[in-house]
């Protein structure tokens, strides 16, 4: 019996007596998937459905073995995020100008991978979150705050301005958590309130918060830290009153 599936990437219909997956028959508008194009088109497909996400590697792997690029990138995230490091570290290095790989790489060599013969080495790992971090990936500029902060990489000035500037980096991309991150520096190493609480309520307001991994901690911790501005500076405020109507010239006539 043969299934359809509406194929999101080029609005494409697949189905027919073609190419088979496990009894699914696929095709790229009613006709047999013929060139790497097509079989990366149907690999998409597979991988951002839930149904048919078990068939991406088939067809990606006929398209990167034709050197197709977009498809040597996507198999190589299918393959990390499966587990299979071996055979995606190969295909990672060949994705020049990919962050997603950069990222990847550098994620290995931080921990270290002996199954894909990578031994831990933070000078390699920064090497990769540099390149990752240069075409645009957040993730890598909070990694890469993080081993400035833990002394874990060479430091020309106090390892919180090394790690501030690429959490600010991160923040301008709208990436939730370093926002938070670079609040928190502002608020407990620089007493900066005013950027901090600027930062918190980015983090609050950032829809992407919520799908975050730690979201909530991070949503009710920005929303304390507003709080404890707030008061602070309402206290300012009454101080500079009492100073202004009670200057402390005065003061000794009546108190």
């Amino acid at each position: 019996m043969t299934r359809k599936v509406a194929a999101e990437a080029g609005q494409d219909e697949i189905g027919s007596d073609v190419m088979q997956w496990q009894g699914t028959d696929f095709t790229v508008d009613g006709h047999e998937p013929t060139s790497a194009e097509e079989y990366y088109r149907i690999g998409l497909h597979c991988w951002n459905s839930a149904q048919y996400r078990g068939a991406a590697a088939f067809f990606l792997e006929a398209a990167a073995a034709t050197g197709h690029s977009a498809a040597v990138e996507l198999l190589g995230h299918v393959e990390y995020v499966q587990g299979q490091y071996a055979s995606a570290v190969p295909r990672l290095r060949q994705s020049t100008g990919s962050p997603r790989a950069a990222y990847y790489l550098a994620s290995l060599y931080h921990r270290g991978c002996p199954e894909a013969g990578i031994v831990q080495s933070f000078d390699e790992a920064a090497s990769w979150y540099h390149a990752a971090a240069e075409l645009g990936e957040p993730e890598a500029m909070l990694a890469l705050g993080d081993l400035y902060l833990e002394r874990l990489l060479p430091l020309t000035r106090a390892p919180a301005e090394h790690a501030l500037e690429h959490f600010l980096a991160a923040s301008a991309r709208d990436h939730p958590y370093a926002q938070y991150r670079a609040a928190e520096l502002y608020r407990t190493l620089y007493q900066d309130v005013e950027r901090a609480a600027a930062l918190y309520q980015s983090c609050v307001d950032n829809p992407m918060t919520a799908r975050h991994s730690l979201g909530s901690m991070m949503i009710l911790q920005s929303q304390a830290q507003l709080r404890e501005i707030s008061a602070i500076r309402t206290a300012r405020l009454q101080q500079h009153r009492r100073d202004a109507v009670n200057p402390e010239r005065r003061r000794g006539d009546f108190y």
